[in-house]
């Protein structure tokens, strides 16, 4: 019979599975709160859209020329060190956010004093169309910001203070911050602004720097090219474009200084050693005079043309000799001393070694570069001790070449020295008055040729300071779109849109994990495999909803249970049903006293047993009185036909009340009067229903059972708990009831528990909907509302 039971009725299987149907009803249910929060949060996001300060994106391009740099200086040391055209790139996008850079910037645009006009919500940056512009004559500390409100007119201005008297234009006034003047703009007219209500906000350079360095951003975005993308944002457009514009006119200039430095550099030096020459060449000129006048020599050419012709060669090289040889004693002092560590080397002084042009440029290079690290980052950079390495060392290699060449200079020297030495020996017949002279005379052409040489790299660097160009150009002067890209409507509109779901998705999930009451067919179906047999919906105040004639929602759901049990006891003669739950209150009464009239309206003799002796309700409500019943029956002090009593007004139909409570319920229940008991009635009945006690409390159900040929479980929607479901499956698995199906009891689609999931997985409307013909149709009579005793609070 149990095969026959699981096959005859859909047998719920335990399953975790998501259900997108199930969970789209579940939150339907709470539509007005959904709908109420989506609402609030669009609202909050227009209210943010409208009144937010709008923030627009101004940007440019900088183009970086390398083609003019001393390219094999560069690229050695690149090479050397390492160091990439990337990371050069790099540096430069760091140094045109750098505070210094942007330093030059804010105060080229004056922005360290900032205009505002205060509208009813928010104020707006009035950059170059202020009606009102600032002079600050003095400041007590100019470390310090500090804020001006003000109301303007045409004819003055006032504090905002209620008791401040009016000021007039151009006129100073004196504040606890300093000493000011406010001038009028006759150009700009006040009525073009929302209100007479200024705000005029001072910061110090350093301050204002921070704040606009914060808001720029650089970017490479072409790999291996030497374009670089320059951008703002902010809430004036013309504050963006004058910012982006001034910002690579400055870095421009800042090139242009440092390529300056090394022929300032150059130009300082050779000044020094002109001055050092010139003393030196007016002791020689002396000197010949002195020479002529005592020794009374006018002319030796023509003596000593023949004589001294060798003689001249070989001082001439000598000669050369001595200016290169001098000028490397300058340079290796120069690089020698202490103080011009940190100094660029004079690159430009003609001295002939192929070697040391390309060190002294690489060396140049490196001080500019460690000049230019110090302004974006502090002496500590793990670049700058590598910088300061590299340049020690490559100082080191210029001192060791300059010595080297010094040495070699030497060589040649005392070479000349003993080819004139030998000339000499071969003329020592000229007087050594003309010996003297020439000597003189050498010492001479020495000192102009190398004063006539600095003179002329003098003139040389300074040409070359004068040509300097910047090695960076404005690509594409700043432009804006004149969108704003804050606040973004569709990212806010979407943003609220989400938390307006989110936040009503989560209450509701709080609030379905804070349930512990069943509400929906699935929950049933997921925790246990035990059929079931019938859905009843919500009866009101009467007890005994199954009449003759009676065509009510829940009477029909009676008649379908009444169909469906058919099955389950087509073959018992007298069919004994068992009806039960798991605590009080679940509608067991209610349930086993429509079923019972549903089997008696066919015409099959019915009888109902109270065997809830605990808590006996059935008889009250049907608003019969307490006589004999089954106590009195098991004891002997009362004969069947005494307890059995017809149900007014209602055919085939009988009860058989519990009698009186007796002290021991469960040992009357194991009398041998309850066999003989149920043999009596079924000679008698047709159908027999026992409603017993909850099986959750008291075992009196497990031991009428036995007598029984099937069993109805009563789970009430809204009142059974969860958590009773696994006790629901673990009868029905061990089979402790026979023949046991469940019956959904007390089902609403009002109210708290409205959305009650039945067959095919919609709302539960009862019957009625089954047919497609609206809630009922034709097919159901309204409910008559009847004064009853609830069975559901049994």
């Amino acid at each position: 019979m149990q095969d026959h039971f699981d096959t005859a009725f859909e047998t719920g299987q335990p399953s975790r599975e998501f259900n997108l149907k199930e969970f789209i009803f579940k939150y339907l249910r709470y539509w007005p709160l959904l709908v109420a929060c989506i609402l609030i949060a669009l609202t909050i996001a227009f209210i943010k859209i409208r009144y937010a300060t709008p923030i627009y994106r101004v940007s440019g391009s900088l183009f970086i020329n390398k083609e003019g740099d001393n390219r094999g200086s560069w690229e050695s040391l690149e090479n050397m060190f390492m160091f990439s055209n990337n990371l050069n790139l790099q540096n430069e996008l760091e140094i045109l956010k750098s505070k210094p850079l942007v330093s030059r910037v804010v105060k080229a645009l004056g922005l360290q004093v900032s205009y505002f006009n205060k509208g009813n919500v928010r104020s707006s940056n009035i950059y170059s169309a202020s009606p009102i512009y600032l002079e600050i004559v003095s400041l007590k500390d100019s470390t310090t910001a500090f804020t001006l409100e003000i109301e303007a007119s045409e004819t003055g201005f006032h504090f905002s203070n209620a008791n401040a008297a009016n000021i007039e234009y151009s006129k100073l006034f004196e504040t606890r911050d300093g000493v000011f003047r406010i001038h009028r703009v006759h150009t700009a007219s006040f009525s073009n602004y929302s209100s007479d209500n200024f705000s005029i906000i001072y910061r110090p350079l350093q301050k204002a720097a921070s704040s606009l360095a914060s808001a720029i951003t650089t970017a490479q975005t072409i790999d291996q090219a030497t374009i670089l993308d320059l951008a703002i944002e902010t809430d004036n457009i013309t504050l963006g474009k004058d910012v982006i514009n001034q910002l690579m006119e400055e870095y421009g200039k800042m090139n242009i200084e440092d390529k300056r430095r090394i022929s300032q550099v150059t130009v300082q030096f050779i000044d020094e050693r002109l001055d050092t020459i010139k003393n030196e060449l007016s002791g020689v000129e002396s000197g010949i005079l002195r020479f002529r006048e005592k020794n009374e020599v006018i002319d030796l050419s023509q003596q000593s043309a023949q004589q001294f012709g060798t003689l001249a060669e070989s001082n001439k090289q000598l000669a050369d000799q001595q200016v290169q040889a001098g000028v490397l004693d300058y340079l290796i002092q120069y690089i020698q001393n202490p103080a011009n560590r940190n100094s660029l080397v004079p690159a430009s002084l003609g001295i002939q070694e192929p070697v040391l042009g390309p060190m002294f440029s690489q060396y140049n290079a490196l001080q500019l570069q460690h000049n230019s690290l110090l302004q974006t980052t502090g002496p500590a950079n793990p670049a700058i001790a590598t910088l300061d390495r590299s340049i020690e060392k490559l100082r080191e290699q210029i001192l060791e070449a300059l010595k080297n060449v010094q040495q070699s200079y030497r060589i040649a020297s005392n070479t000349l020295k003993k080819e004139i030495s030998r000339s000499r020996s071969a003329i020592r017949k000229v007087p050594s008055q003309a010996m003297g002279l020439l000597d003189i005379e050498r010492q001479q052409k020495i000192k102009q040729d190398l004063y006539l040489f600095l003179l002329q790299k003098r003139e040389e660097a300074a040409i070359s300071a004068a040509a300097t160009v910047a090695n960076s150009s404005s690509l594409e002067e700043a432009t804006s779109t004149g969108y704003p890209v804050k606040p973004n409507r569709r990212n806010i509109y979407l943003l609220a849109l989400f938390i307006g779901i989110l936040i009503p998705v989560a209450i509701i999930a709080v609030i379905e994990m804070l349930n512990d009451k069943i509400r929906e067919r699935e929950e049933i179906t997921r925790q246990t495999q035990a059929p079931i047999i019938g859905e009843i919906g919500h009866a009101e105040e009467e007890t005994l909803v199954v009449q003759a004639g009676s065509r009510t929602v829940v009477a029909e759901q009676f008649r379908i249970m009444r169909t469906n049990l058919q099955y389950v006891v087509n073959k018992v003669s007298t069919p004994v049903m068992l009806v039960t739950s798991s605590v009080s209150g679940e509608g067991k009464s209610f349930v086993a006293t429509n079923y019972g009239a549903a089997l008696a309206l066919t015409g099959k003799r019915t009888v109902i047993l109270e065997f809830d002796i605990r808590k006996p309700r059935l008889l009250k409500g049907l608003d019969m009185q307490s006589a004999k019943g089954l106590s009195n029956f098991i004891i002997g002090n009362a004969a069947l036909d005494e307890i059995i009593r017809p149900v007014p007004e209602f055919d085939n139909l009988f009860v058989i009340g519990c009698g009186p409570v007796p002290p021991n319920p469960s040992e009357l229940l194991l009398d041998q009067q309850v066999p003989r008991l149920f043999e009596e009635l079924k000679t008698r009945f047709d159908h027999i229903i026992i409603d017993s006690a909850p099986v959750g409390l008291v075992s009196d159900a497990f031991t009428l059972s036995v007598f029984a040929n099937a069993c109805l479980y009563i789970v009430r929607q809204g009142y059974t708990l969860k958590r009773q479901l696994s006790m629901v499956d673990d009868l029905y698995r061990k089979k402790r009831l026979p023949n046991m199906g469940l019956v959904i009891n007390d089902i609403q689609t009002q109210g708290r528990y409205k959305g009650y999931y039945g067959y095919g997985g919609g709302s539960y409307y009862g019957y009625g909907y089954g047919y497609g013909y609206g809630y009922g149709g034709d097919y159901f009579q309204s409910e008559k509302k009847k004064k009853r005793i609830s069975l559901f609070r049994k």
